[in-house]
């Protein structure tokens, strides 16, 4: 048929309308949307009389039978009724509703304006049967893609704006080389908010060598090493088979999650360049190398595998006996045997830095008198990590250097948090993993280097 602009009250309710039990008049199939919808008309008719009807959604209606000028409306019953209230708010308080819903459908009335709405833009059509296949296609599913077409999670994230999460997506889906199968798993239903989740607790994102800085996803790994975790995240996310998502809502599930990964799909934290990259960058780029096509092929070496918690490319002057033979031992104790020796070592190896780094570089005291005391005790650990932390930058030193031991000092989850490294010591239920071991040292190591030299 054709556009209609129409006025409210030349449109009438559907007494057919299938969100109701059939209805006796129109009061009736009033009062019936009011009893279905409850609150959401309510905040629908709020919306009207502030922003007005939707630009995108005409009503579709069809010539009354028996009344002239009259038009039934098949879609769009809940913005009429809206619209008929708030024109005759008079009408409000007749019909069965929370006095709560009243006292708010007078107000919106007060600011709504007919002329902000009308005329109405409608369609009609020649029959209800031909109304009907429209609406079939507006509110039974996506059809194919005859009908309405749901967002996904990653399109909803896009049109929010760009976050983290979706910055590693784009970056996997751009370069991750998946077959065809595997992309029509991802597309299906990938869960954007459990991705996200993995990349907003710091202790897997460290391990996993990313950060995050004003909602930007960054690293200082090669973009080849970048890739490989959060392939296999995305790879792991997408089949309900290997792993349930709802597995993965504790810090503790991730974490676990995380260690479990094969070393096949972990980032060789090693190969950092010292170089911040955001990944939405990376992901516009081509960093594959080109094969060679003639000659002999460059043999590339293979990168060192981390036994110990220290790396070899570490090196520290310590002056005192006992704290280098700990320093010693962290060197050399397997991650892969004995996590528990190196959690207890690498807590004493702390404090014991801390406390001759205070003592004979800051000139500092390692006791305090509490405010109502009268002996002094010590300072807690935090307390001296944070006044060695000022002292060296009161010295020349960069925060920056020390953004990883600074964060455990207030993230429980931090690889380096204090409270973690209490824990190796003090909790019997508590167990350190080899990659948090690692992350840890990763984190403090420019702090330590800044002690000792």
């Amino acid at each position: 048929m054709a556009n209609k602009p129409l006025k409210i009250d030349s449109l009438e309710l559907d007494l057919q309308n299938p969100r109701i039990p059939p209805a006796t008049d129109r009061r009736d199939a009033m009062q019936k949307i009011i009893h279905e919808q409850g609150i959401k008309l309510i905040n629908l008719a709020e919306s009207i009389a502030t922003r007005g009807l939707s630009p995108m959604d005409r009503f579709l209606v069809l010539g009354s039978p028996d009344k002239e000028g009259k038009y039934i409306v098949l879609e769009g019953n809940r913005r009429l009724l809206c619209a008929k209230l708030m024109k005759k708010s008079a009408l409000i308080p007749t019909f069965d509703m929370p006095d709560s819903f009243k006292r708010r459908l007078e107000k919106a009335a007060e600011d709504f304006r007919t002329i902000k709405i009308e005329p109405i833009d409608c369609f009609e059509v020649a029959t209800r049967a031909e109304g009907e296949d429209w609406i079939r296609r507006r509110h039974q599913g996506q059809d194919s893609g005859r009908g309405i077409v749901d967002w996904s999670p990653i399109a909803k994230a896009r049109f929010s704006g760009s976050n983290p999460a979706l910055q590693a997506y784009d970056f996997v889906m751009e370069h991750g080389d998946f077959t065809d199968e595997q992309k029509e798993l991802i597309a299906q239903k990938f869960p954007l908010s459990t991705f996200d989740r993995l990349l907003s607790t710091p202790t897997v994102r460290t391990a996993l060598g990313f950060e995050i800085n004003k909602k930007k996803l960054e690293t200082e790994l090669p973009p080849e090493e970048a890739l490989k975790p959060l392939k296999r995240l995305v790879l792991d996310l997408s089949d309900p088979k290997i792993i349930n998502v709802s597995g993965l809502k504790k810090v503790g599930q991730m974490e676990d999650y995380i260690a479990k990964m094969k070393a096949t799909d972990k980032p060789d934290l090693t190969r950092k360049t010292g170089k911040v990259v955001l990944v939405e960058k990376i992901a516009n780029t081509d960093f594959k190398a080109k094969a060679v096509s003639h000659g002999k092929k460059t043999r590339t070496p293979r990168p060192s595998i981390r036994t110990a918690v220290v790396p070899k490319s570490c090196k520290l002057s310590i002056t005192n006996a006992k704290i280098e033979k700990i320093y010693n031992e962290l060197k050399i104790l397997q991650l892969s045997r004995h996590v528990h020796a190196i959690g207890v070592l690498l807590r004493v190896f702390l404090e014991m830095s801390v406390d001759d780094y205070l003592v004979n570089k800051a000139g500092s005291k390692l006791k305090v008198m509490p405010n109502k005391g009268t002996h002094e005790i010590d300072k807690k650990l935090a307390s001296k990590v944070r006044e060695t932390i000022d002292h060296m930058v009161g010295n020349g030193a960069d925060t920056k250097d020390f953004k990883g031991v600074l964060a455990g000092l207030s993230d429980d989850n931090h690889p380096f948090s204090i409270d973690t490294l209490h824990a190796y010591i003090h909790n019997r239920f508590f167990t350190p993993t080899a990659d948090n071991l690692g992350t840890g040292w990763d984190n403090a190591q420019r702090f330590f280097e800044t002690i000792w030299q």
